[in-house]
């Protein structure tokens, strides 16, 4: 065992969504303005989406993942 072999640069998910069909990881990039939705479907199918941050607030600012990209960003939603 290395040093660093504990060390893990993956990207984690800031919020999950299990729904009984698919499960969705929310991701944020801060640095590119950008959120990325990875849903996992039944079968091993999986896809992906890709907003820009101010178009993912105003679409689920409402939803759980929404609050929890604004709290990330320090921003309010209404």
């Amino acid at each position: 065992m290395t040093e660093n072999s504990s060390f893990n640069t993956d990207p984690k998910a800031l919020y999950t969504i299990n729904n009984p069909e698919c499960v969705i990881e929310v991701f944020l990039d801060e640095a590119e303005g950008k959120v990325r939705e990875v849903k996992c479907l039944n079968g091993n199918r999986c896809k992906e989406y890709t907003y820009s941050t101010e178009e993912y607030l105003n679409r689920y600012s409402h939803h759980a993942a929404g609050k929890a990209v604004a709290a990330q960003l320090a921003v309010s939603v209404e």
